[in-house]
């Protein structure tokens, strides 16, 4: 079932039960061997000591360093003997066990596609979560040797780090099967906190997993919970309720609900920048959580706002999966609000709870600009409001020579045959993708863009070849485009001139914006990267 958000919002779908092809899991492989890294040196002793390049939450607390043993574990404080793990200190024991030799590795990973990876794992096996990793640190232990002579195990444990959020890893690739005592889990020094992985064997830690990936244990391990009403902050025109086993934030009695079908969707829309605010108690009651929500880049979640949930995207650091795209009126970026929530299906097919809202700003194509000057140069803005909520400006300015630094200002008198350097300025929209072309380009004795008296400069994106002044500096090729001719006035009329352009907007990754106007071409149209649209004018009257 389909509904309109606001014009700027395409649609919105909202289904409880389908069928669709299962996505791949993301796994990170960190027995690479570029993730294997340093040697660890323990210099004949149990432990060694390592510097986290960041802090790391463990149920509540912060540490920037941790003990790693031989023996399969690390804690967060130094130990004297290993009896001391089981009495005081907080440790993650991935495989505690005696071993006698084999090789011990770590690794940090702060900065690059490794990072983005990780970052995108946690994300999708933690749905119910933001995560973006700050870093990363593997420790790995190589084919150790079982004390026992039965085998040995190659294993890992990935310490992962966000601004808030905390996540381990437990990674077997291989462990052989022994009858010396081991165990794996983690627990902290208070006992408070304590979880032990109880397989049947030491050899299917390396088949078994929680996360539907063979040899893969994921926990999180900063402390907070979503379990409970203490940490919604729900608002006063929210109250805090369960569901189906999961607490969250439902709408009081004197919520106003006023657009219930679309979750009281709001957006706003500036340049190439996209917000969606959606009810966070509407979401709930309709089954879709918030912390379940995200764009179509699932790392790109809501943030809360009072009783909203808001989604954001941008062309710089937020692109969140956003798309760019064109019809034959306006140009569109466009991104949608997705949820998947459920078991996740061991088949090529899944019936999960999913929602989809699609949402979009969009912007006209075509402009024609009109700004009065009257002997006297100044910037016009024309700031245009669009129905999508979308806004750019488009403004003329007259300068004195073809530098284009600095323009006309205050009183002007300009001579006839006195040239002329006109600048077509399109603001606040992304000039790594939009181009400014100028179509049209012309003058009359008024301001009335349409006066039947009016002297042509430029035609179909290059000059009148009736008027030999006139020259077409730049065009197309950035969100400014230049043109200058020599002054004139129109004979018996009047000794005011008043110039208009036609503009339109391009993207600049469909082609070339602007044709090219040699003698050999300028008969012949070239196709286009973007066909355009709409109207609005700059007038300069002299």
């Amino acid at each position: 079932m389909g509904y309109p958000l606001t014009v700027c919002v395409a649609a919105l779908l909202i289904l409880s039960t389908v069928e669709h092809t299962q996505q791949a899991p993301i796994k990170v492989d960190y027995f690479n061997s570029s993730l294997l890294g340093d040697e660890l040196n323990f210099a004949g002793a149990n432990f060694t000591k390592l510097t986290l390049p960041g802090v790391f939450k463990y149920f509540g607390s912060l540490y920037d360093t941790v003990y790693v043993s031989v023996n399969g574990y690390l804690s967060f404080s130094p130990l004297s003997n290993v009896t001391d793990v089981y009495s005081d200190a907080s440790v993650i024991a991935p495989l505690m066990t005696d071993v006698t030799s084999g090789g011990h590795s770590f690794k940090v990973v702060s900065d690059g596609p490794f990072l983005q990876q990780a970052s995108e794992q946690i994300g999708k096996l933690f749905p119910e979560i933001y995560f973006s990793a700050n870093y990363f640190y593997v420790i790995t232990w190589e084919n150790v040797s079982f004390a026992s002579n039965e085998g040995g195990a190659t294993f890992q444990v990935v310490l992962l780090s966000g601004d808030d959020v905390s996540v381990i890893l437990m990674n077997y690739k291989h462990v052989d099967f022994t009858e010396q005592e081991w165990m794996t889990g983690y627990w902290t020094a208070d006992g408070i906190h304590l979880f032990t992985i109880n397989e049947a064997s030491s050899s299917d830690l390396s088949t078994g997993s929680n996360v539907r990936t063979p040899g893969l244990w994921a926990f999180r391990v900063d402390g907070k919970s979503y379990g409970s009403c203490d940490d919604l902050n729900c608002t006063e025109r929210e109250v805090c309720d369960e569901r189906t086993g999961v607490y969250g934030c439902v709408c009081s009695k004197d919520n106003p609900r006023l657009n219930p079908d679309t979750f009281d969707a709001t957006e706003v829309c500036e340049s190439s920048k996209g917000t969606l605010s959606l009810s966070r108690c509407q979401l709930f009651e309709a089954g879709f959580p918030a912390e379940y929500l995200h764009l179509r880049d699932h790392r790109c979640r809501g943030k809360i706002q009072d009783d909203m949930v808001v989604f954001h995207f941008d062309n710089d650091q937020n692109v969140c999966g956003t798309n760019l795209k064109s019809n034959k009126t306006h140009f569109v970026y466009e991104n949608v609000i997705q949820m998947i929530y459920g078991e996740e299906s061991k088949t090529v097919i899944s019936r999960q709870r999913w929602v989809n809202i699609a949402f979009s700003c969009a912007y006209p194509l075509i402009q024609t600009l009109d700004m009065p000057m009257d002997f006297k140069a100044q910037k016009s803005v024309v700031s245009k409001d669009l129905d999508t909520a979308g806004t750019y400006e488009i403004y003329m300015l007259p300068f004195p020579n073809a530098s284009f630094v600095e323009p006309y200002h205050g009183e002007v008198t300009l001579d006839v045959n006195q040239q002329i350097f006109v600048a077509v300025v399109v603001d606040k929209v992304d000039d790594s993708q939009i181009a400014t072309v100028l179509d049209e380009c012309w003058a009359t004795p008024d301001n009335d863009s349409s006066n039947h008296i009016r002297w042509d400069l430029i035609i179909n994106e290059c000059p009148n070849p009736d008027d030999g002044t006139v020259e077409v500096i730049t065009n197309g090729a950035s969100t400014a485009s230049y043109f200058s001719f020599r002054m004139f006035t129109f004979t018996g009329v009047s000794d005011k001139v008043y110039l208009h352009c036609k503009v339109h907007l391009c993207l600049i990754n469909g082609g070339e914006c602007a044709q090219s106007c040699s003698d050999d071409s300028i008969q012949v149209r070239r196709r286009r990267a973007l066909e355009f649209h709409d109207t609005a004018a700059i007038t300069m009257g002299f």
